[in-house]
């Protein structure tokens, strides 16, 4: 058992290397020092291996002033064959010297004055100087973009014409369907000047009490003007 040499004092941390025998592949369980009030563990302690033996470095942190008889527990081997092996403890001799000055009593040794408050951070606009003109320059490059480009034209999706023709027509018409058929006829024809007439005509009986035989003779009659050939 080895420790970091140098004088260390009261808070301070210092390594202790445990060199140990241990078969290849056995696992390496270590324990931490069993009095924290000598001293505690800082952090996992690193296991490396050293040929035939095993390198434990513990990382304390030392309390007690004076020479202390610190205790490391011996790990625990465990073989590849599941043989458990829980190894003696370890001795460590600590020489701590003590922040307080040697030769006075505790209550005689006056506590010192407090220090003044640290500043966590130095006010500055110069973060502010750097950004904010990178800032506007990146501004007006985005606008001078846009503005080179234009505003997105949004093209209306078209309506669809639904398919007539004459053939479509006579069916609805055999099928009783007359005003069906008026319908369909009389959308087609609605951007034709030349039918406007006709187109009043069946404004005039969309809402009326027509036979099925006038609205077929209507329909005959508007497909005559569109150009609609007969079946």
């Amino acid at each position: 058992m080895t420790q970091q040499p140098g004088r260390v004092t009261v808070g301070d941390t210092l390594t202790i290397v445990h060199r140990i025998t241990a078969p290849p592949g056995a696992v390496v369980q270590v324990r931490a020092p069993e009095d924290s009030t000598l001293a505690t563990l800082v952090g996992a302690p690193v296991i490396s291996r050293e040929g035939d033996s095993v390198r434990i470095a513990y990382t304390v942190a030392v309390w007690a002033p004076g020479r202390n008889d610190l205790v490391m527990p011996g790990p625990v081997v465990i073989a590849m064959n599941g043989r458990v092996d829980t190894l003696a403890s370890a001795h460590v001799m600590l020489d701590v010297r003590s922040l307080l000055p040697a030769g006075q009593s505790l209550i005689k040794v006056p506590p010192r004055p407090a220090h003044s408050w640290v500043p966590r951070a130095d006010l500055t606009v110069m973060p502010f100087a750097i950004l904010l003109p990178l800032a506007l320059v990146l501004i007006a490059v985005l606008h001078w973009r846009w503005r080179r480009r234009g505003h997105p034209k949004t093209a209306g999706a078209p309506v669809p014409r639904p398919l007539v023709d004459r053939a479509r027509l006579d069916r609805w018409l055999d099928a009783g369907e007359s005003r069906l058929a008026l319908e369909h006829l009389e959308w087609l024809t609605r951007s034709r000047e030349d039918m406007a007439e006709w187109r009043r005509r069946v404004d005039a009986v969309r809402f009326a009490r027509c036979s099925e035989s006038e609205l077929a003779d209507l329909v005959s009659e508007g497909c005559q003007h569109a150009g609609l050939a007969g079946s």
